[in-house]
């Protein structure tokens, strides 16, 4: 617990440096991913498809206040923010919420909010900024969700058969994640010819034949570790094996490149180098290409942006696809160094040189 107070400590700073900054009084915080920041994994979602939680903090410069419901207070400070030093300040549905509690605390105050709040400046990209660096105490939790991440796709791939479906894949994924209390915000489940009609194959009755891709988007302490690993039942076909190489090759070179100060932009124009190097010019056309993970699933903007550079302690989502064939991988920046916690022995992998480093990635399982 005490490293959760340091930790949550290091983030109420870093907010205030921001208020101080901009002149602003007040910082209001809604989101669920930034709530899970701030709390250092804590939820206070009760409709899980929402982005916006049942709980608020408010942040002053002098205080700082949890609002909630009757119904949601007293879980959110026993459970999701116990000795944070939250000020609890409870409220009914029938007296117009919590959001009208929350513009009482902050009436006559210039206030940031990260949703939309009347008379607050709403700016929820400048939250998330302050996400990183990630502390210390993220990284060890990162480590640890992503080898469980990798763990929970090995052992539903191991039990899986020609003839089943899509959705059963699903089902499997979906107990092992309910065990584990990690949560799902994307889940991509395609085979066969699926795989290479569509980079965003959601799982259907399908039944599967010779390939699977499983692709989900997964966080455990609101942290993401979002993976792809590829399944074929018997020798994986030439065409897809030279497919999946150069998807790997592409995902080392970015792996490699991210150190502090390289730019986004060149990361990108790498990829795009070996792209039409490897013969699938036009692939990187097709999808996203990456870019920083954490609490949010990820943000792919930032190769776009010649002024945006990887800094340390950073998080990245780099996924590659051509068609028929993705890669996808937690890739963490930590005091300089790069690791791929998500690459963790417990698939078979293969070793790749890029940038004048080794990276480990995983192969096709074959079953």
């Amino acid at each position: 617990m005490q490293d959760r107070k340091a930790e949550a400590l290091i983030k109420e700073q870093r907010i205030l440096a921001c208020l101080e900054e901009n002149h602003w009084d007040a910082a209001v915080i809604g989101r669920a991913d930034n709530f899970a920041w701030l709390t250092c994994g804590g939820e206070n979602r009760v409709i899980l498809s929402s982005e916006a939680g049942f709980s608020y903090i408010v942040l002053t410069k002098s205080e700082k206040f949890m609002v909630a419901l009757v119904a949601d207070l007293c879980k959110v400070m026993d459970e999701e923010a116990a000795d944070l030093g939250y000020t609890p300040v409870v409220t009914k549905w029938f007296e117009g919420g919590a959001e009208a509690k929350v513009l009482e605390l902050v009436r006559g105050m210039r206030v940031v909010s990260d949703i939309p709040i009347a008379g607050a400046d709403y700016s929820p990209d400048l939250f998330y900024k302050l996400h990183y660096p990630l502390t210390r105490y993220e990284i060890e939790r990162y480590r640890e969700a992503a080898v469980l991440s990798e763990q929970i796709i090995a052992e539903t791939a191991a039990c899986l058969h020609p003839g089943m479906r899509e959705y059963d894949v699903q089902g499997m994924l979906w107990e092992k994640y309910g065990r584990h209390n990690v949560s799902v915000s994307v889940m991509i489940i395609g085979s066969d010819e699926r795989i290479a009609a569509y980079r965003h194959c959601c799982p259907t009755g399908k039944r599967i034949e010779k390939t699977v891709l499983i692709s989900p988007a997964v966080k455990k302490w609101g942290l993401h570790s979002n993976l792809a690993r590829m399944v074929c039942f018997g020798a994986v076909p030439a065409e897809l094996a030279k497919r999946y190489d150069a998807v790997c090759r592409i995902e080392a070179a970015a792996i490699a490149m991210s150190k502090p100060g390289i730019r986004f932009a060149d990361i990108l124009s790498e990829q795009k180098r070996l792209y039409k190097e490897l013969g699938y010019e036009n692939e990187w056309h097709k999808h996203f290409q990456g870019g920083i993970t954490g609490y949010m699933v990820s943000d792919p903007t930032l190769c776009m942006d010649a002024s945006k550079v990887v800094t340390e302690n950073q998080a990245f989502d780099w996924f590659i696809t051509i068609s028929g064939a993705k890669g996808e991988e937690l890739t963490l920046n930590t005091g300089g160094e790069i690791e791929v916690p998500s690459v963790s022995g417990i698939w078979p992998c293969e070793t790749y040189r890029a940038n004048g480093m080794d990276v480990k990635l995983p192969k096709i399982m074959v079953l």
